[in-house]
């Protein structure tokens, strides 16, 4: 193999993989064949069959009544809120002080 020389990698759609993956599953049929007719090596077929499980089983997890995967978000979105009311606050606050609202407090000293 020369360093020169780009190597074309294919480029496999989750359909096309599912699909490849249901052809070797079928009887009769030996995964060596079908990866030989695919051009595809033996070990990305078994990745590609050890990602499709996985996905199977989150999914599933998923998928009870009432459950809904957590949202990594949450937390920040909440913070995000937070300090939004903090600015609408004190920007009001600064409108007043210009406006020559002061507070009773400040003026009695």
């Amino acid at each position: 193999m020369s360093f020169s020389q780009p190597r074309n990698r294919r480029r496999w759609t989750a359909e096309e993989k599912l699909s490849i993956l249901e052809e070797a599953r079928q009887t009769g049929q030996s995964i060596s064949e079908v990866c030989r007719r695919h051009q595809l090596a033996p070990g990305q077929f078994y990745a590609w069959e050890r990602q499709a499980r996985q996905g199977a089983l989150s999914a599933l997890n998923n998928s009870k009544p009432g459950r809904r995967a957590p949202d990594p978000t949450e937390p920040l979105q909440a913070r995000i809120l937070r300090l939004q009311a903090v600015v609408v606050e004190l920007s009001a606050e600064n409108l007043d002080l210009k406006k020559g609202f002061w507070p009773q407090s400040v003026i009695r000293g």
